[in-house]
Order: C-alpha cells, then sequence, then structure tokens
C-alpha cells in the first residue's frame, strides 16, 4: 500500500525532473525562437508547466527556466496573483 509519504516523494522527484525539462526547453526555444519549430517548444513547455501545477507545483521558476510571460500559461500566474 502507498502511504502519501511516498506518493508526496515521487511527486518532489517528478516535479523536478519536469522543471529541468522545462529549462532545456526553455534553452532549445531560445536558441531557435525565429524557426518554425519554436511554437512546438512553446507548446511542449506549457503543457508541462500546466501539469506541474496540476502536481502541486507552487514555486516561481529560476529566470532560465522562464519563457517570456506572453508564452507562460495563465495557469502560471495565477499561482501568485493574490486575493
Amino acid at each position: 500500500m502507498t502511504t502519501t509519504i511516498e506518493i508526496m516523494s515521487i511527486h518532489a522527484s517528478l516535479l523536478s525532473e519536469m522543471e529541468r525539462t522545462l529549462s532545456t526547453l526553455a534553452a532549445r526555444w531560445r536558441s531557435r525562437q525565429d524557426k518554425p519549430e519554436a511554437a512546438d517548444i512553446v507548446r511542449q513547455y506549457q503543457a508541462i508547466l500546466r501539469c506541474m501545477i496540476e502536481l502541486g507545483y507552487r514555486d516561481g521558476l529560476d529566470p532560465e527556466t522562464e519563457l517570456p510571460d506572453e508564452l507562460l500559461p495563465q495557469e502560471y500566474f495565477d499561482l501568485f496573483r493574490t486575493a
């Protein structure tokens, strides 16, 4: 039987790996932002970030991991909106 602590550990590990993937995608986007594949990179990035948020990610991304604001999904900004 899986415990809550085990699930949290799995999520933390998964989120860490996903954040590394975002960093890789952001670097790839920066080097290819004027190329046709840039839109695909952005879609992948947004899908992963949305999934991270669904899994409980609530931190801010490091600047080198972020895309420009206009390419980040609204769900990311919603994390930091004050009520």
